[in-house]
């Protein structure tokens, strides 16, 4: 007959440990990238396809590279008037009324004249 020894909890507690180390490896790429602009898509790839191997080294590079500093960020608001063209005739009204008001001279008005009637 033979006797099973049976340990007071050591493997599951050791099963337990590296669950959570782990866990804590998984999620490097995420950590690393939480305060960048891209912080959705990194934990997100990191989510579903960190499992393999490339997905978790993707996840990571992005998480460590610099972001463009020179890039600007150009949001479309729906609610800004668009530019209507002005007509010639209307910047002549325009340059009349600055010389009637004084902020342009005679010659200045003529120049813009010109111009606007040789387009």
């Amino acid at each position: 007959m033979t006797l099973l020894y049976y340990s007071s909890g050591a493997p599951e507690i050791l099963i337990i440990i590296f669950f959570i180390v782990g866990l804590f490896l998984y999620f490097i790429p995420a950590f690393i990238g939480r305060n960048k602009r891209d912080s959705m898509g990194i934990t997100l790839l990191n989510i579903f396809l960190g499992w393999s191997v490339l997905g978790w080294i993707g996840a990571l590079i992005w998480a460590i590279t610099s972001e463009r500093k020179d890039a600007p960020l150009i949001y479309h608001n729906p609610f800004q008037p668009v530019a209507t063209p002005v007509s010639p005739t209307e910047q002549l009204m325009e340059y009349k009324k600055l010389l009637d008001a004084g902020a342009i001279t005679q010659n200045e008005y003529e120049v813009q004249k010109m111009k606007l009637l040789a387009v």
